[in-house]
């Protein structure tokens, strides 16, 4: 017993349904040559030993002017259970 009883040589695939995968599929080698056009117009300057790119000098990062230390943070992971 089937759900739906139908004639297999009535209902048949067209050529709607393939056509459409061959421009889709068209469409995405079109769309991969461009991905990799644009990839090779890509000009990445050779890093120095330091992994970072040459020219790039050694930054700093401070803190704002406002923002002073804590010190000392104690940090809890009780759940809970165990703080009642």
């Amino acid at each position: 017993m089937t759900l739906f009883e139908i004639d297999p040589n009535v209902v048949k695939p067209g050529w709607t349904p393939l056509l459409i995968t061959l421009v889709l599929a068209g469409v995405m080698v079109l769309l991969y040559l461009s991905m990799r056009r644009q990839f090779r117009k890509i000009s990445v300057p050779p890093s120095d030993e330091g992994g970072r790119p040459a020219g790039h000098a050694d930054e700093t990062i401070e803190p704002h002017g406002d923002v002073e230390p804590h010190g000392d943070v104690e940090i809890s992971l009780k759940s809970k259970s165990d703080q009642t």
